[in-house]
C-alpha cells in the first residue's frame, strides 16, 4: 500500500501545478493581451502564482538606450502588490503599490544595465494564504525595425 502513496502524491502535486500554471495563463491573456492596442504587439511576457507573504523577481534585457513599456497585472487575492523597477547598478526607476489591476509604466532606461522588476505581495493576516497570478510584459509597436527591439524612442 506505501508503494503507492509516493506516485499518487506526486500525480496530486503535477495536477495542481498544472492547473495553477493554466489558470496564470488566462489571467495573463484576460488581463496584459485585452489591455493591448492595435498597433501594440507583445514583446516578453513573464507570468506566475504567488501566494501573500511572496516575492518574485524577472530581468528584462535592455540592450540601448530607449523608453521601456512595461505592464504589470496582479490578483486581488494577492492585497496590496508592492512593485519596483532598478537596473542591475541598484538604480530605481520606479515603484509603487497595485491592487487586483494593471499598471503600465513608461520606463526611461539608459541602455547601462538590464533592469529588475520586483514583486512583493501583502502578507497573509490568518492561517490562510491565498494564491493568486501576477503578470508582467513589455511591449513595442508592430512597426518597431527589430524584432527584438523592446525600447520606442519618444
Amino acid at each position: 500500500m506505501n508503494k503507492f502513496i509516493l506516485p499518487f502524491l506526486t500525480s496530486i502535486s503535477l495536477l495542481t501545478f498544472a492547473t495553477a500554471d493554466a489558470q496564470c495563463k488566462r489571467f495573463t491573456r484576460q488581463r496584459v493581451i485585452s489591455a493591448l492596442d492595435k498597433n501594440i504587439m507583445l514583446d516578453q511576457v513573464a507570468a506566475g502564482t504567488l501566494g501573500r507573504g511572496e516575492s518574485a523577481a524577472t530581468v528584462i534585457e535592455v540592450r540601448s538606450p530607449g523608453v521601456l513599456d512595461l505592464i504589470i497585472s496582479t490578483h486581488s487575492d494577492l492585497g496590496t502588490v508592492l512593485y519596483s523597477v532598478v537596473d542591475t547598478q541598484g538604480r530605481l526607476y520606479k515603484d509603487g503599490t497595485i491592487q487586483g489591476q494593471l499598471e503600465r509604466l513608461s520606463v526611461e532606461s539608459d541602455g547601462q544595465g538590464d533592469l529588475i522588476v520586483h514583486i512583493q505581495s501583502e502578507k497573509a493576516s490568518g492561517a490562510y494564504t491565498p494564491l493568486g497570478c501576477v503578470a508582467l510584459a513589455t511591449t513595442r509597436p508592430i512597426s518597431s525595425k527589430n524584432d527584438m527591439d523592446i525600447l520606442t524612442s519618444e
